[in-house]
């Protein structure tokens, strides 16, 4: 009688009970929902990151245009420009130009300031800009360099 009781208890102990497996299986995917989460969250913050400092490689490759470029060219420019690699249309660019304290150098002006601003949207729908601004003389790097 002896060995009926102690063969019935350790029969019953083995394994799980289906409510030991539910938890478990609850538990399990909470934590599965969370890494999917952490990593859904991690992907979108890579994309914002990688938009924001294309649109700094942007801002930079059309300012040292506009730098190199000859009075007259830089006088006729357009208000906007765009990436010519960016096939999507993410980036939107504006050029303001601004004459620099006219009055100290006489009646004529002879340097601008010359403001770029890239607009685009992230991943979340928010609308961010970058800007950049500088000022361009006539006789500037245009006529050391061509």
């Amino acid at each position: 009688m002896g060995q009926t009781m102690s063969r019935a208890r350790s029969w019953s102990e083995k394994g799980f009970t289906l409510v030991e497996a539910i938890v478990a299986t609850l538990i399990l995917a909470i934590v599965l929902v969370s890494v999917l989460a952490v990593a859904s969250q991690s992907a979108r913050y890579l994309t914002d990151i990688r938009r924001t400092t294309r649109a700094s490689q942007v801002l930079q490759q059309e300012m040292e245009a506009i730098r190199l470029m000859d009075w007259t060219t830089l006088q006729a420019l357009t208000n906007s420009f765009t990436d010519p690699n960016d096939t999507n249309h993410i980036f939107a660019g504006t050029i303001t130009q601004a004459n620099y304290a006219p009055a100290a150098y006489g009646t004529t002006n002879t340097i601008v300031t010359v403001t770029l601003t890239v607009t685009w949207t992230n991943q979340v729908n928010t609308v961010l800009t970058n800007t950049l601004t500088t000022l361009v003389s006539n006789g500037g790097l245009n006529k050391y360099i061509f």
